[in-house]
């Protein structure tokens, strides 16, 4: 047994020689010869961002290539992107391996004009959604949206991720990061004049320093009215517990709460959304400030600036929540609830319905998206997973609701 060893040792030695002379001296690899390299590297430009706005800068260095037995390949880009030109362009991407096995990826650049609203989007995260419109649209991006990471309303122990520290973050003013943006007046104002014990916030949210003068303060504003289908608490939800008395799911969604004014968060209270100054339902028009008005039997218009803002986070909210497990609610939007009846009928049935349908999408065109709502989104994105598909992708809302002209309108499963 000794001796089979002893040979197959001497064996295996004689062969390693022989491919090792046979490449460094007579420049023969005997192991490409037994089994040859036919596989060409492989292309990724998943890094690579595929839109890019009129007259901005493309950055091909992203592009990588793999290769199955070498530790390097090399990647050639073949044509340019001219982004002084809007439209769809592409350039031909070749990978090659050091046997000379190429593969070839033609990657399309789409340059559009004004802000490019798709600048975050992972690779794949809208796959599927093609040509799907009304009905098969929503629930696809329900699909894609649903399940996301949720947070306590607010932390018991104060030291672990809440709303209020993910609000901190997604509202931050961008030039000044002790501050937030306060939503329905612009204003800039110190995060630490958080709504909370009075005894507790610093002078300087008091008039004059004075402790016993006015204060402002910020607190968690619910787009989507909390009332407007009852999720503030819900019976035997397994987390009310745990996280403090409070429901999650919709009641703490970070894409459709934003930091407030006190005075005007309760303002708003859980009014539908309108014009106060289109004829209809225009009376008892009260100037709430800041561009923010009330009318009619419950109507709120905010400032022109957000109106956008609050119709995509309002058609996320619509198509986030379906009814399925977890959610406890089927959120819809709905137009022409003009009538006193219908008004009162939702606002005291706490019906899973908020308008108004035609002035949100009218909204959306006159109000577009802006670069603090790309940034907000990738911000909740980062915490929760998942995104606001009316930011990323606007021309998705006539998609899936309509136009202010022909709204389509969709029934709750929830409502009673």
């Amino acid at each position: 047994m000794k001796k089979v060893k002893y040979y197959v040792g001497i064996i295996g030695f004689i062969i390693a020689a022989i491919f090792y002379i046979s490449n460094q001296f007579l420049g023969i690899d005997l192991m490409e010869m037994i089994n040859p390299d036919v596989t060409a590297p492989l292309i990724d430009t998943s890094n690579v961002r595929t839109t890019v706005k009129l007259d901005g800068l493309i950055d091909f260095g992203d592009i990588t290539c793999t290769d199955n037995k070498d530790d390097d390949c090399d990647v050639v880009i073949v044509g340019s992107i001219d982004t002084s030109s809007l439209g769809e362009q592409s350039v031909l991407v070749t990978a090659t391996d050091s046997k000379g096995n190429t593969s070839e990826y033609t990657l399309v650049i789409t340059v559009t004009q004004g802000i490019d609203t798709t600048i975050y989007i992972p690779q794949g995260y809208y796959d599927g959604i093609s040509g799907l419109t009304g009905e098969s649209l929503k629930n696809k991006l329900n699909d894609i949206i649903t399940n996301h990471t949720e947070f306590p309303y607010t932390d018991k122990d104060l030291d672990d991720m809440d709303v209020w520290k993910m609000l901190r973050e997604a509202d931050e003013d961008p030039e000044n990061s002790d501050n937030i943006i306060l939503f329905y007046s612009g204003y800039s104002w110190p995060k630490e004049c958080q709504d909370t014990n009075t005894d507790l916030l610093p002078d300087y949210c008091f008039e004059n320093n004075d402790r016993e003068a006015d204060y402002v303060e910020w607190n968690r504003e619910h787009i989507w009215s909390k009332s407007h289908g009852d999720f503030e608490d819900e019976d035997g939800y397994e987390f009310e517990v745990s996280f403090g008395g409070y429901a999650l799911g919709a009641h703490t969604d970070g894409h459709h709460l934003v930091a407030a004014e006190r005075a005007m968060n309760s303002t708003k209270n859980n009014r539908f959304f309108d014009d106060c100054h289109d004829g209809i339902n225009d009376d008892n028009l009260v100037d709430r400030g800041y561009g923010n008005y009330t009318c009619g039997e419950w109507f709120f218009e905010p400032r022109d600036e957000v109106k956008g803002d609050v119709a995509r986070m309002l058609f996320y909210m619509a198509v986030r929540y379906e009814g399925e497990d977890g959610d406890y609610v089927d959120l819809e939007l709905t137009a022409d609830f003009y009538s006193v009846e219908l008004v009162e009928q939702i606002q005291n049935s706490k019906l899973p319905y908020y308008a108004d349908l035609k002035t949100l999408l009218r909204w959306h065109l006159e109000d577009p998206v802006d670069e603090w709502e790309i940034e907000r989104n990738e911000t909740i994105f980062q915490f929760q997973g998942n995104r606001n598909p009316f930011i990323d992708m606007p021309e998705l809302v006539a998609l899936v609701w309509g136009t202010p002209e022909n709204p389509i309108v969709y029934l709750s499963i929830t409502a009673e």
